[in-house]
């Protein structure tokens, strides 16, 4: 039974390493557009995207998007990741 445990749990590893690695996120793109709409250069939008996406999974980066952030905790955590990025991308160029 262990061995069969073992094996699935490897199957499921590869299935999402290959996903992570080979499909792209169907946000990235929406999102960078976002922020260069809002006025910041291409360069900064694209480091400040990679950023978020770096830290949140493409359900999470949609609910940015649609400021569907009902949960306190996960709102305060948007606004610390989105304020950090920002000095990092800042600071890279």
């Amino acid at each position: 039974m262990s061995k069969v445990l073992l094996w699935v749990a490897v199957v499921f590893g590869a299935i999402y390493l290959v996903r992570v690695n080979y499909f792209g996120s169907k946000t990235y793109e929406p999102f960078l557009q976002g922020c260069i709409a809002s006025g910041a250069t291409e360069a900064r939008c694209a480091c400040l995207t990679d950023y978020v996406h770096e830290r949140f999974d493409d359900l999470e980066v949609r609910k940015i998007m649609t400021h569907n952030m009902s949960d306190e905790a996960f709102a305060a955590k948007v606004e610390r990741t989105i304020a950090a990025g920002t000095l990092a991308c800042k600071a890279a160029e």
